[in-house]
């Protein structure tokens, strides 16, 4: 049984339309739950699937009325699949058409370049005979070889910063919106975006020396804000705070405004900050350096740090040099790009930082407001969306994460450095 909005969703429709066609009698749902929520059989949704069709072809509600109600005739039948075939060849010369019409206007510009959008490159996929799993393979390699190269090129296509780590995430098939709403609808609630713990913040903290009575500080990639606070709660400082997803800074901003801290959001990408050289003392990078690539990270923040200014981050690191041969796996698709932990020292050495000190997060940092919380979010999800199958994916993908973790914490998990320009 489907929920209205979840059946709406699935064909693109507003629930106000499955409104209007329950009250024409056009589809009415098979049933009610006991609270009086209309609930939807897969009847009920083959019906639907025929309305939409029947829609596209240019039919008008009597029309449709009248063939939905001689759907037994082997007549009608016949006819019926011949008009979806019609309407697939259709959608076929359209993206064709689009496909033709994007390389046009390319030549006509004299080259590649913001013509090529995400539509158009899906389109040329298609065009090549690639389907969804050969893009998701195309996805995965280009993520494991030139990780920083993939994420500017999707942000080339026209593609979010936002959706662009989601697919380089989860290496998602680049057209599905759908698997985004999920994603976020879980993340969002989550008190961390990420594993960490005020435990590690204030270490971290302890670690910096000569900062001024008034530190200029950013936090980049902040999310809801958890050891925001803690930053402006140790530090007795103004702290400004930088995320991409609205949602995360309208809740870091009550959790200010109860606490009573300074803290200023934005709602920025931190691919291009647009702040002065050298304008802060400390930045702060929890969970989120790894967005636009460690090295590049490392090389574009370091323009923002006054003369001795502090960087503090954490990122994924190997902590033995040959993790079991599933874990191996796991993180080839997760995150390719993963380094050890000396590793990662030697890239802020060659880029001009000295690294002041580093530490392991505890397997506490995981659990505590990252994965428990997860896991019961999880659960309440899955009722809410149920025989959704993006959901589904979504879930099902964190909860490997969470087990792999279970069993494999010894062999990888998250690293504080703070380094001093």
């Amino acid at each position: 049984m489907y929920r209205i909005t979840q059946l709406a969703r699935q064909f693109g429709l507003s629930r106000s339309t499955l409104l209007y066609y329950d009250r024409i009698g056009l589809l009415s749902p098979s049933g009610r739950s006991e609270a009086g929520y209309r609930h939807y059989s897969s009847a009920d949704r083959d019906r639907l699937e025929s309305i939409c069709s029947l829609r596209r072809a240019g039919m008008d509600i009597d029309g449709i009325r009248a063939i939905l109600a001689t759907a037994g005739d082997d007549t009608t039948t016949v006819l019926r699949r011949r008009l979806d075939e019609i309407g697939a060849e259709i959608e076929a010369l359209r993206t064709k058409q689009h496909l033709l019409a994007g390389m046009l206007k390319v030549q006509g510009a004299g080259g590649p370049g913001a013509a090529v959008n995400k539509e158009m490159f899906v389109a040329m996929l298609r065009a090549a005979g690639m389907d969804d799993a050969a893009m998701k393979k195309l996805h995965v390699e280009f993520e494991r070889r030139e990780p920083e190269a993939h994420h500017a090129f999707l942000l080339s296509l026209g593609i979010s910063e936002k959706e662009a780590l989601l697919i380089r995430k989860w290496s998602a098939a680049m057209e599905n919106s759908m698997t985004m709403e999920y994603f976020y609808e879980l993340f969002e609630k989550l008190p961390r975006q990420g594993p960490g713990c005020r435990e590690a913040t204030q270490r971290a903290l302890g670690l910096l020396a000569d900062l001024p009575a008034h530190p200029v500080v950013l936090d980049i990639g902040c999310g809801s804000g958890m050891q925001t606070l803690v930053l402006a709660e140790e530090l007795k400082t103004k702290i400004v705070a930088l995320d991409n997803h609205r949602p995360l800074l309208d809740a870091l901003n009550l959790s200010a405004m109860q606490a009573g801290l300074d803290i200023e959001t934005r709602e920025l990408s931190m691919v291009e900050m647009p702040f002065a050289q050298e304008s802060f003392d400390l930045l702060w990078a929890e969970g989120s350096i790894f967005i636009i690539g460690l090295l590049r990270g490392l090389r574009d923040f370091a323009h923002y740090l006054k003369p001795g200014g502090y960087l503090a981050f954490t990122e994924m690191c190997w902590f033995v040099d040959d993790p079991p041969a599933e874990v191996k796996a796991f993180f080839a698709d997760a995150y390719p790009d993963m380094k050890t932990i000396p590793e990662v020292c030697q890239m802020a050495a060659d880029s001009g930082y000295r690294v002041i000190d580093r530490f392991n997060l505890p397997d506490s940092a995981w659990w505590d407001d990252y994965y428990i919380p997860m896991l019961e979010r999880i659960r309440e999800l899955k009722r809410h969306n149920a025989g959704m199958a993006e959901a589904e994916e979504v879930y099902a993908r964190c909860e490997a994460e969470i087990d792999m973790f279970r069993r494999n914490s010894t062999c990888y998990g998250y690293t504080f450095f703070v380094l001093r320009k």
